[in-house]
């Protein structure tokens, strides 16, 4: 038998197995960054196309009852707790021909709490369709970065058993490297829990942000966004941010000032930068995600009700090993 005769032979066997692979539903996954802080949600978007030909609609009735399934393991290929988890996607509805994007929220289902690499994978199954369809495989890091400012303060205890004693807390400020860029964040905590975890940021360059606590133990922050944009915060016990400003240069450089009698802090020398106008919020926070808050190392976050995935939960304060 002649070459020739072999192509033809094998053309006709390569357009079915190739006809059998067509995805009914093509996926594609993306993970914004590639490395997060310990209790960070990390929240993927999810890309899906349905080439079925039939409207895909997710109920609760048998017919319509498709799911989501997570697939997440370290880099020893072993599941992560929470790995297989099934997720009713009750509400989504996938047009034919249509791209929809979805945000999925994985700390909502599987703990992720040790640092590490991970490996992350979802499959959809839906009543109509014959197969399960799977997405690409996203591999991302958990760190618990580098402490490069800490300060601890007094919380007066409340209660008959207080005694006018006072309990031990800490702000922590933590950098985290990912590729280029270098996210800043602030942790309140004491020896046994983590109070609250905010994202604040980025660093610029060698810039480092100016701390300053006053007399009500709160903390001040001014990070430098840009050569004359600076981010003004300031936080409670609790990590609760009570202000949110952003300044500019104008004759003077804004800085942190406390005065050592009263022990208040205040912003000296700048003036109010415009929104729109001088900065803009994907500047402050480019990937407008939800604040960071913590998850638990020894319990999981409480549990909530499942439903389409759209945005990230706000998980139960932490509580360290």
């Amino acid at each position: 038998m002649t070459m020739r005769n072999c192509l033809w032979l094998i053309f006709p066997l390569t357009m079915i197995f190739v006809s059998t692979l067509r995805a009914d539903v093509v996926m594609n996954m993306e993970i914004p960054r590639a490395a997060y802080m310990e209790y960070e949600p990390i929240v993927v978007n999810l890309t899906m196309r349905n080439n079925s030909g039939q409207v895909l609609i997710f109920g609760k009735e048998p017919q319509f009852k498709g799911h989501m399934e997570i697939s997440l393991t370290d880099m020893h290929n072993r599941p992560v707790k929470g790995s297989g988890t099934k997720v009713d996607l009750q509400g989504l509805i996938l047009r034919a021909g249509v791209d929809q994007r979805i945000r999925i929220n994985v700390s909502k289902w599987v703990q992720l709490y040790t640092p590490g690499n991970y490996r992350l994978k979802l499959f959809i199954s839906h009543p109509m369709l014959k197969n399960e369809y799977e997405s690409n495989t996203g591999m991302f890091q958990i760190s618990r970065g580098r402490v490069f400012w800490t300060r601890s303060f007094g919380v007066p205890k409340l209660g008959d058993t207080a005694n006018g004693k006072t309990e031990q807390r800490s702000y922590n400020l933590r950098a985290l490297q990912d590729k280029g860029d270098v996210h800043l964040f602030l942790f309140v905590e004491d020896k046994e829990n983590i109070f609250s975890m905010k994202r604040l940021g980025f660093l610029l360059g060698r810039e480092v942000p100016k701390c300053e606590i006053d007399s009500l133990n709160r903390l001040h922050i001014l990070l430098p966004v840009s050569p004359k944009i600076f981010h003004y915060q300031v936080f409670d016990w609790d990590g609760e941010r009570e202000v949110n400003k952003v300044y500019r240069s104008a004759k003077q450089v804004p800085v942190l000032f406390r005065d050592t009698a009263s022990g208040s802090v205040r912003i000296v020398g700048g003036e109010a930068a415009q929104p729109g106008v001088d900065y803009t919020v994907e500047k402050l926070l480019p990937d407008n995600l939800p604040e960071a808050e913590p998850g638990s190392k020894t319990k999981p976050a409480a549990e909530t009700k499942q439903s389409a995935p759209q945005a990230a939960p706000q998980p139960v304060k932490a509580v360290k090993k």
